[in-house]
């Protein structure tokens, strides 16, 4: 079994919280402790403030303050594949037009 990376919250990243009721959204204003013990302090889209446990499966990342998703952040180190034939193409293209 896949164990997920540990994701690490920052002030100011928007998150999810899945409830029995439905889902609600949020940004984190404040970490609390460091590694796997920690909880983050979430400011929910209602005004409400609570805080809950990184560790929390029901808690996920959905952007960071930066804009990145947590996908794109995953894979920022790959390089985007490049088909040389297309670009040559697509340049061709615009020099038409």
């Amino acid at each position: 079994m896949n164990k997920a990376h540990p994701v690490t919250f920052k002030p100011g990243d928007e998150v999810s919280y899945a409830m029995p009721s439905g889902v609600l959204y949020g940004a984190v204003k404040r970490v609390l402790g460091t590694g796997d013990s920690s909880a983050v302090e979430i400011e929910f889209e209602d005004g409400r403030k609570e805080v809950k446990k990184v560790r929390d499966r029901a808690l996920s990342l959905l952007r960071r303050a930066s804009g990145m998703s947590e996908e794109e952040e995953r894979h920022k180190d790959r390089e985007r594949l490049q088909d040389f034939e297309v670009e040559r193409i697509r340049r061709s293209e615009q020099r038409k037009r």
